[in-house]
């Protein structure tokens, strides 16, 4: 197989020269009084974030949110937190959408520190894609989100992309709607500027 970075033959779909090479951005703010963790800049991984309307981009979800859920639990923050809250990671809309649902993949990695993947439980009414489209757009266009999870626990919620907020803003006030708590929530990718 070849590298999808450099082309070169490779064991992995990113080999470790191009993986080495794929920066940690770290970003924070906060939505709705929760904090918003993204870990790179869109413009520097938009090529590898867009392989997730292939089969193939699922190995590459898999190896970006490795790299920042390591660098998020064993860098960022106090693992003595996680071990004290029973916390539970949702993602958004994480049903399949040809092939795999990208959020599932991302909040796998992320569950890997000892937390419980509540899967498919907070979905979208509207299937409507954001790429591209104004904030404006967004606002007069929400995604409609219901969550269907248990009620009263404790929640982080993961996406792959922040750009604007209002579907984090959205997730956000459907899970404490509930009577649950977000902790934080995670974006792979922020795509702000």
């Amino acid at each position: 197989m070849k590298c999808v970075v450099c082309g070169k033959i490779s064991f992995n779909p990113i080999c470790s020269r191009c993986f080495f090479e794929i920066k940690i951005t770290p970003t924070m703010r906060v939505i709705e009084g929760v904090s918003i963790y993204s870990f790179y800049n869109y413009s520097d991984v938009s090529i590898l974030i867009k392989s997730k309307y292939y089969v193939f981009g699922s190995r590459i979800l898999k190896i970006l949110s490795a790299k920042a859920s390591d660098y998020f639990f064993n860098s960022h923050l106090k693992s003595s937190l996680w071990k004290e809250t029973n916390l539970y990671g949702i993602g958004i809309d994480d049903c399949v959408r040809s092939y795999y649902s990208h959020t599932a993949v991302i909040l796998k990695e992320f569950c890997r520190y000892g937390f419980k993947p509540d899967y498919g439980k907070l979905q979208a009414k509207n299937n409507l894609q954001y790429a591209g489209k104004s904030l404006q757009y967004r606002r007069q266009n929400p995604k409609n989100l219901f969550f269907k999870g248990s009620h009263s626990k404790n929640f982080f919620i993961i996406d792959d992309i922040i750009t604007t907020g209002t579907t984090m803003s959205e997730a956000i006030r459907e899970v404490e709607k509930s009577g649950s708590r977000v902790f934080f929530c995670i974006a792979l990718c922020n795509a702000e500027n």
